[in-house]
């Protein structure tokens, strides 16, 4: 299934964007509240421009079967901002932020490359739906206030998840038209690497990097380190 090779070839990838200083600090629920509002600031840039970018495509025969405007993740964190009176007029992009945005201009053409950037932000929704949770308690917060981009579809998120992978899995590819598919959902993997860095540093650069050190049997048990075995029950449970 395409979306087996998407998991299964980005898996290490994946598993050093989850030991990144900001979702690591968010899970622990370390995170000053000043450096959440500058992660949401900086999430909608990139939502922004990924969001735009779809949007030209939402007609096109293979993006249209899978593509909601729910999913778009821009008025989420809008009204994240909007409830911790964030002035969005005034954010201004970081270095990693720029490359991202940089990276979606260029490939504004390309729609399976662009769904593959998609495929990762609606994945990381998984784990986030627990890690919102988290950054309530540490914050004091009632609901979804100041969560929603972590927490968009609630307890519908596996369901939709799943249809979306399906969907994905329906689709009639070529290997070209794959291989773009998985470029997208491999830029996506190193470009939130490098949100937090202030030197870009490519793939192969990151596998060198942190190669030692990576779980492959740890990703397949639980694959994503913000999602325990009784998380993911609890996701699984809402599959009903």
């Amino acid at each position: 299934m395409i979306t087996t090779r998407l998991k299964n070839d980005n898996w290490a990838l994946h598993q050093i964007a989850e030991r990144q200083p900001t979702p690591g600090s968010l899970i622990k629920g370390t995170m000053p509240k000043a450096d959440y509002l500058l992660v949401l600031a900086q999430q909608l840039l990139v939502n922004t421009a990924l969001d735009a970018a779809l949007q030209t495509h939402a007609s096109n025969d293979l993006i249209s079967p899978l593509f909601d405007q729910h999913q778009l993740l821009t008025p989420y964190i809008r009204e994240d901002l909007a409830f911790f009176e964030v002035d969005t007029d005034s954010i201004t992009p970081n270095p990693g932020t720029r490359r991202y945005i940089d990276h979606i201009a260029a490939h504004k053409d390309q729609p399976l490359h662009l769904l593959g950037l998609h495929y990762v932000r609606l994945g990381a929704c998984n784990g986030n739906t627990f890690v919102a949770r988290i950054v309530r308690k540490a914050f004091n917060l009632a609901d979804n206030q100041g969560t929603r981009y972590l927490d968009p579809f609630g307890k519908a998120q596996r369901k939709q998840w799943v249809a979306f992978k399906s969907g994905i899995d329906a689709l009639t590819l070529d290997q070209a038209q794959q291989d773009e598919l998985f470029a997208g959902t491999r830029a996506a993997y190193v470009l939130s690497i490098n949100l937090d860095l202030a030197d870009y540093k490519n793939a192969d650069a990151l596998l060198a990097e942190h190669g030692k050190t990576l779980d492959k049997s740890a990703f397949d048990e639980h694959h994503s380190v913000h999602v325990t075995k009784e998380m993911q029950q609890e996701l699984t449970s809402n599959d009903q």
